[in-house]
């Protein structure tokens, strides 16, 4: 009888351990599903806020690891007045009836993108590069952007939260 007492005590002991971990991890997956729901809504509650986010998330990462000052400095100017206009493109088009994030989408889809290209002399010994060095790197890291930014769309586009928080908490 004394065998069976500890076996007991282990048995139920491990029944309530269960019990706490499938309370413990109901409650979770309603805190991740409520999480997604949430972020979704705030973001559809709040576009301006959330291409406010999204823009001073490129700004630092531009920072981070985009050129130098002096080329920020150089060209804050044309930059400015680049945000500028499509600043006012998006108001206008949301004055017109179109919501914020159409209108962002269209005024990016519509502007020319902004290109600043210096044309160094000859014998210019900062650059040192030739005029064919300088036209392949342009394309190629033109490529690679294109490339990078309809892959990253895709990836968007492909995403389904609230189906890839489902089937993860269910197995």
């Amino acid at each position: 009888m004394s065998s069976e007492s500890p076996r007991a005590d282990v048995e139920a002991r491990l029944q309530e351990t269960a019990e706490a971990m499938s309370d413990r991890l109901s409650s979770l997956e309603e805190e991740i599903s409520a999480t997604g729901t949430s972020l979704r809504d705030w973001v559809a509650q709040n576009p301006w806020k959330s291409v406010g986010g999204m823009l001073a998330a490129g700004v630092t990462v531009g920072m981070l690891f985009g050129g130098g000052a002096r080329r920020r400095a150089r060209h804050s100017d044309l930059l400015d007045q680049y945000i500028e206009a499509l600043r006012t493109e998006v108001d206008e088009a949301v004055a017109a009836g179109k919501t914020p994030g159409q209108a962002l989408e269209e005024a990016l889809r519509d502007q020319a993108p902004l290109v600043v290209y210096e044309q160094s002399g000859a014998g210019d010994s900062e650059s040192g590069r030739s005029f064919l060095g300088e036209g392949v790197r342009f394309v190629l890291r033109t490529a690679f952007r294109e490339v990078g930014r309809d892959l990253l769309l895709s990836l968007l586009d492909d995403a389904d939260v609230s189906e890839a928080v489902g089937d993860g908490l269910s197995e």
